[in-house]
């Protein structure tokens, strides 16, 4: 009898269960589509499904004030939490502030808030540490250069956290290096401003050593650059000019596995995207969570990167 009734008090709490899980629905603020944002994104959606969670997710396409507009639109349709991925980290915080007063949740995902009074939790890379993968491994491979060492470094964007932490890392990374001379191109996230400012990078100082890409959709650029000066020199090989970026997109993997590129950190997008649902789901359900949550990178080379494509996102499956 025991056991006939603990499981009809099991099966109670499971129906109990699920009919809460319908009842929540997730606004998703994105900024803009990409690969590497898609593939987050993919990651919600898949924990959410697991969950019996309903999504309504809105793309602002990387303008700011239409984000508020849409995190605005979302609290008026009473969803049970927001999960934002900010357009600029400087303008959001005022739709935030009416999610807080309308009493829904926000969790920052893939890009950090960390001046916000609104987040409660943030998922997503860590930047700094992804960058410092970078140029530890760009300090090694130029360990033994002779003379002033010239590092271009395609800087994402200046009020993006990962851009900014990855250009600290990087830096961190190379400290190890004397003689430096860092050439700053920002580029926005965008490849058209990467190859103009890769252009005349190399245009005003031709021997540059070392290029870091904020991003490895920008080695394409780098690569276009580098065959049009006759420069485009597999790795290993001398005068070679080493290449890292951060992602682990298409692009990266095959720069790295066809040996144009060196190496390529990869984030860990799936596991992004499924840690950001289960932050929402510990919060409704009145759980502590910790304020910021770091989904490590791996760095990857034509040494290892096709034996792991599993692993990469942007690998071809």
């Amino acid at each position: 009898m025991k056991k006939i009734l603990g499981a009809a008090a099991s099966a109670a709490i499971l129906l109990s269960s699920q009919a809460n899980a319908a009842d929540v629905t997730i606004g998703l603020a994105v900024d803009q589509l990409f690969e590497s944002r898609v593939a987050v994104n993919n990651g919600i959606h898949a924990e959410a499904k697991d969950r019996g969670y309903k999504v309504v997710e809105v793309v602002a396409d990387g303008d700011a004030q239409q984000q508020n507009a849409q995190i605005q639109s979302l609290i008026a349709q009473g969803v049970s939490a927001i999960l934002v991925c900010a357009v600029d980290q400087n303008t959001v915080e005022r739709a935030l502030v009416a999610a807080k007063r309308a009493d829904i949740p926000v969790v920052a995902y893939d890009r950090d808030l960390p001046d916000s009074a609104v987040v409660q939790s943030f998922v997503g890379p860590d930047s700094k540490v992804d960058g410092r993968l970078a140029g530890e491994y760009t300090a090694k491979a130029l360990a033994g250069y002779e003379g002033q060492i010239n590092i271009l470094e395609l800087i994402g964007a200046l009020n993006d956290q990962n851009g900014i932490d990855r250009s600290a890392g990087f830096r961190e990374g190379i400290a190890s290096l004397k003689d430096v001379n860092i050439i700053e191109v920002p580029t926005d996230w965008d490849s058209a401003r990467a190859l103009s400012g890769t252009q005349n990078a190399f245009q005003a100082t031709p021997n540059i050593a070392a290029v870091f890409a904020a991003t490895d959709t920008h080695i394409p650029a780098v690569e276009t650059v580098l065959t049009d000066l006759g420069r485009l020199v597999p790795v290993g090989e001398k005068d070679h000019v080493v290449i890292t970026g951060v992602n682990g997109s298409r692009d990266g993997y095959d720069a790295v596995v066809n040996g144009t590129a060196d190496a390529f950190v990869v984030m860990g997008t799936e596991a992004t995207g499924r840690k950001a649902v289960e932050l929402v789901a510990n919060i409704l359900d009145g759980k502590a969570v910790e304020r910021t949550n770091y989904v490590g990178g791996n760095l990857y080379t034509g040494a290892d990167a096709a034996a792991n494509a599993a692993k990469i996102w942007g690998a071809p499956k």
